[in-house]
C-alpha cells in the first residue's frame, strides 16, 4: 500500500529517501524508547520497489497554470496543480528537469536515474515540461502573467553567495563546482582542497573532493563540533573518509603565493545573523589557521537570481527574497505565485516538496473562486480518482506523546535497520551509491518497529484488560459493548500500546481539586458530600478517543477516581 499512499504527498520519495536528513525522525516517540524508526529508509524502499500508481484527476477547469522551474518545488506544484484540473506548462532554463537533485546532488548520494524516474512520472501524467528556456532572458515573466490564469514562481535559489573577503576572485562557487565536477570529473590527485562553510553543499564538496582523489580535504565552518549544520552522519562520513574538520573559523582572506593559494581563516567563540543575513561575530584570542591549497571552494549560502523577475516589480522580505502570503502564497503581483527556497530561503528538499503542494492547492482555490482559508478536504478514493470537499475546518490532531502511551513494554525492543553499503567492485572511495537500501526482509522488520503513536492496531490490549468485560472486539476493532456498567477504572487506558485511549483534557485537574477539597473537610460538613458529588462528576469526563462519546459515572462511590489519583494515571 505503500508506493500508493506516498505519491498523493510526495511524488519524489525515491529523492527524500536518500537526501533528506529526516528531521521526522527526531520526533518519533521510538527514540525515547530505543531508536527512531528509519522513516526515510522505508521510504525509499517503497519508491524503489513498488509499482508507479496512476491517478485521475478532477474535471478539466479550462484554467491554465505556469510553473517556473523544474526542482522539487516548482515540480510538485505542476503535479498537484494538474491533479486538480488545470493544464500546467512547466518553464525550466537547463536542459534536464530536476533542479538541485539532478544538477548539483552528487551520484553517490543521489544516482540520476532515481531524478529520472520521479521527474519523468511527473510529465508522464500530462504536465507539459520546456526546457532550454530561461524566464527573464528567452521569455519575460510578465508574458507569462499576461498568457496563463496563475502563474507558480519556483525558481530556487542558484546565485551563489561569495565571501567579501580580501582575494575572494579566487573562491570557487560550490554548486557550480559540483554541477562540473558531475560532467567533467576533472582529477584532484596530488592537491590540497579546502572547502569554507559547514552545510549539506559543503560536505558534499568534500566527499567529491576525496572521490577525485584529492590528496587532502579541509572543511572550515563557523559552528562548533555540537552545532554542525550537516547531519551526524554525513559528520561521521567525512571524519571516516579522512576529511579535516576546523570548527569555530571564520574564513578572513585567501591569496595567491608560490603558484597556490595561502588561506587565513580566525576563530570565532560565537555567531549570530540578523534579519538582513547580516553575519555578528565575536573572535576568539589566538593564532589564525593558515594553509596552502590548490583549490578554495565557497559553499557560504545562496541567494535570489534576479533574472527571472527582470520587468516585475514585486515585495521582497529583508533577506532579500520574494515574499509571500502564508496563507494564499500569494506575492504583491496579482496573479503570481511563489514557492520553494525563492520565498523560504535555503532550506531542506522535503520542505520545498511540501511547499510546491500547499502552494498548487492555494492557486486552486483562487482559479475556483474560493477564500484562501476556507478549509477544503483533498483525497484519492479507492478508484485512484481525485476527490474534493468543502468541510469545516478540524482542529488539529492531537499529536501522542511517549509519555502517553502507558504499555509501551508492549513493544519488543529491537535494534534499528542499519543501510547496508552498496555492492561494488571499483575502489572504495567511488561515485557509485554508497547505501544498497534495505533489503524486503530488513524493511518488514524495521517498518514492525512503529509504535502506531495514536492509531489503534487492533492489538485488544483493551479488552482482555477490562475487568468488567465492558469492551468487546469486532471487525472494525474495539468497542465499548456496554457503556452503562463501565467502571471507569483506566485499565483499558493503561493497557494501550499506542495511546490511542485518553483522558479528557483537564478532568483529571477538576476531579483531584474536588478530591482534596473533600479529604479537608469534616465529613458531618455538608459541603463533603457536594465535594464527592462533583468528584463523581469529574468521572463522566473519562473517554476513549475512539469509542465514540463520553461514558456515564455510575452513582455509588469515588473508588475509581482514588485509585486513579494514587497510583498516579
Amino acid at each position: 500500500k505503500a508506493p500508493a499512499r506516498l505519491p498523493p504527498r510526495n511524488p519524489f520519495p525515491g529523492i527524500t529517501g536518500r537526501v533528506c536528513p529526516h528531521p521526522c525522525e527526531t520526533k518519533c516517540n521510538r527514540a525515547e524508547y530505543d531508536e527512531p524508526v528509519a522513516i526515510h529508509a522505508l521510504e525509499r524502499f517503497a519508491a524503489d520497489t513498488g509499482h508507479e500508481t496512476r491517478f485521475i484527476p478532477l474535471p478539466a477547469s479550462g484554467k491554465r497554470v505556469a510553473v517556473v522551474g523544474s526542482g522539487p518545488a516548482g515540480l510538485t506544484a505542476a503535479r498537484f496543480a494538474a491533479l486538480l484540473g488545470h493544464a500546467v506548462t512547466v518553464y525550466e532554463s537547463a536542459p534536464v528537469m530536476g533542479g538541485v537533485p539532478r544538477h548539483a546532488v552528487p551520484d553517490f548520494r543521489l544516482p540520476k536515474d532515481v531524478v529520472d524516474r520521479e521527474t519523468g512520472a511527473i510529465v508522464a501524467s500530462g504536465v507539459q515540461v520546456r526546457t532550454n528556456v530561461t524566464v527573464g532572458r528567452d521569455i519575460t515573466l510578465q508574458s507569462l502573467l499576461d498568457t496563463y490564469d496563475a502563474t507558480i514562481l519556483a525558481v530556487g535559489l542558484w546565485k551563489e553567495r561569495r565571501l567579501d573577503i580580501p582575494g575572494k576572485e579566487h573562491l570557487v562557487p560550490a554548486v557550480g563546482w559540483l554541477k562540473r565536477s558531475t560532467l567533467e570529473r576533472q582529477s584532484l590527485t596530488g592537491k590540497t582542497v579546502v572547502i569554507l562553510g559547514g552545510g549539506g553543499v559543503a560536505f558534499d564538496c568534500a566527499f567529491t573532493a576525496r572521490r577525485l582523489n584529492a590528496d587532502a580535504v579541509h572543511i572550515v565552518c563557523l559552528e562548533p563540533t555540537d552545532a554542525m549544520r550537516a547531519p551526524a552522519e554525513e559528520v561521521q562520513q567525512a571524519l571516516d573518509e579522512g576529511i579535516v574538520i576546523h570548527n569555530s573559523h571564520l574564513s578572513h582572506a585567501v591569496a595567491p603565493e608560490g603558484g597556490r593559494l595561502r588561506f587565513e581563516a580566525r576563530p570565532v567563540t560565537s555567531f549570530s545573523f540578523d534579519e538582513t543575513g547580516a553575519l555578528h561575530t565575536e573572535f576568539a584570542p589566538g593564532d589564525p589557521l593558515c594553509m596552502n591549497a590548490d583549490l578554495v571552494i565557497c559553499a557560504s549560502g545562496l541567494q535570489t537570481d534576479e533574472i527571472p523577475l527582470e520587468g516585475v516589480d514585486m515585495a521582497r522580505t529583508p533577506r532579500g527574497f520574494v515574499a509571500v502570503d502564508p496563507v494564499s502564497f500569494r506575492t504583491s503581483v496579482p496573479g503570481l505565485y511563489a514557492a520553494g527556497d525563492i520565498a523560504n530561503g535555503p532550506s531542506l528538499i522535503a520542505r520545498a516538496i511540501g511547499h510546491g503542494r500547499q502552494a498548487a492547492i492555494a492557486v486552486h482555490k483562487a482559479l475556483s473562486g474560493m477564500d484562501p482559508a476556507e478549509n477544503l478536504d483533498i483525497w484519492i478514493d479507492e478508484t485512484g480518482r481525485v476527490r474534493e470537499e468543502h468541510v469545516p475546518a478540524l482542529p488539529a490532531p492531537h499529536v501522542v506523546a511517549f509519555k502517553e502511551i502507558m504499555h509501551a513494554d508492549y513493544h519488543e525492543h529491537a535494534a534499528r535497520q542499519l543501510l547496508p553499503p552498496a555492492a561494488s567492485d571499483g575502489p572504495e572511495l567511488a561515485f557509485a551509491e554508497l547505501s544498497g537500501g534495505l533489503t524486503a526482509e530488513a524493511a518488514v522488520a524495521e517498518a514492525g518497529r512503529c509504535m502506531h503513536c495514536g492509531h489503534c492496531m487492533e492489538c485488544g490490549s483493551c479488552v482482555e484488560s477490562c475487568p468488567g468485560h465492558i469492551l468487546e472486539m469486532t471487525d472494525d476493532g474495539p468497542a465499548v459493548a456496554y457503556p452503562s456498567q463501565c467502571w471507569h477504572c483506566g485499565c483499558c487506558r493503561i493497557a494501550c500500546p499506542t495511546g490511542s485511549i485518553a483522558y479528557r483534557k483537564g478532568w483529571l485537574d477538576e476531579a483531584t481539586q474536588h478530591f482534596q477539597m473533600a479529604c479537608n473537610m469534616d465529613p458531618a460538613n455538608g459541603e463533603y458530600r457536594q465535594a464527592l458529588m462533583m468528584m463523581r462528576q469529574g468521572g463522566q469526563a473519562y473517554r476513549p478517543y475512539g469509542y465514540g462519546g463520553g461514558i456515564d459515572a455510575c452513582d455509588c462511590c469515588t473508588a475509581c477516581l482514588c485509585m486513579n489519583m494514587c497510583c498516579g494515571n
